[in-house]
């Protein structure tokens, strides 16, 4: 299964683009938001994946970060919605957006996706209802879990290696607030770093 894709930008067409990683391209399916997040073709890219086998085949769908992914993978779970609704919502709304609509119980907001009628709406918002929580759980965690890779790729190329850093986040990271960005985490890290230092020497 494809979880993530790093490579480079090679085109962009309508509703997915091809992700060229060591030669080969990959065909993925995107929102029209992750879309407008998009380097300029033939830069680096990072996609998050959802990789969805069927029968007759298999498709790629990116995001641009986990909490869009975590949102398209609980749509797919209601009843009547496939990939291109879920993604036509995910066009429309963004993470927060979507969590607020199905917790105000807005049909019209999920209605402004191409396909989403009031049957599949209303569906929507029933049968997400008492998932809410857990998927503003999943999106925190997966916020967390984005920023300590961004924290730890940060401080690899300050020149620390990958277990100096790995052990300085882990220390930072289980006192720090869960909403702390990837700068916060590298500012506490390089101060847990200093003084680790100044004891060894």
């Amino acid at each position: 299964m494809i979880a993530k894709l790093t490579g480079t930008l090679d085109s962009i067409l309508s509703d997915h683009l091809i992700i060229d990683v060591n030669g080969v391209g990959y065909y993925v399916h995107v929102s029209t938001k992750t879309l407008a997040r998009l380097p300029q073709i033939g830069q680096k890219i990072i996609l998050f994946i959802e990789h969805i086998i069927r029968q007759d085949n298999q498709l790629l769908c990116g995001f641009y970060d986990e909490n869009e992914r975590t949102c398209f993978r609980s749509l797919l779970g209601v009843q009547g919605v496939g990939v291109k609704v879920a993604l036509a919502i995910l066009s429309i709304l963004t993470p927060d957006e979507l969590i607020k609509a199905i917790f105000h119980q807005d049909k019209a907001a999920l209605m402004r996706a191409d396909g989403v009628g009031a049957k599949v709406a209303g569906r929507i918002v029933l049968e997400l209802k008492d998932k809410n929580q857990n998927l503003k759980t999943e999106m925190a965690e997966a916020s967390s879990s984005s920023h300590i890779q961004d924290a730890l790729a940060g401080l690899i190329g300050l020149g620390y290696s990958k277990s100096e850093a790995a052990a300085a986040l882990s220390k930072v990271s289980i006192g720090s607030d869960k909403d702390s960005t990837a700068a916060t985490l590298i500012r506490l890290a390089l101060q847990k770093l200093a003084g680790s230092k100044i004891i060894n020497g």
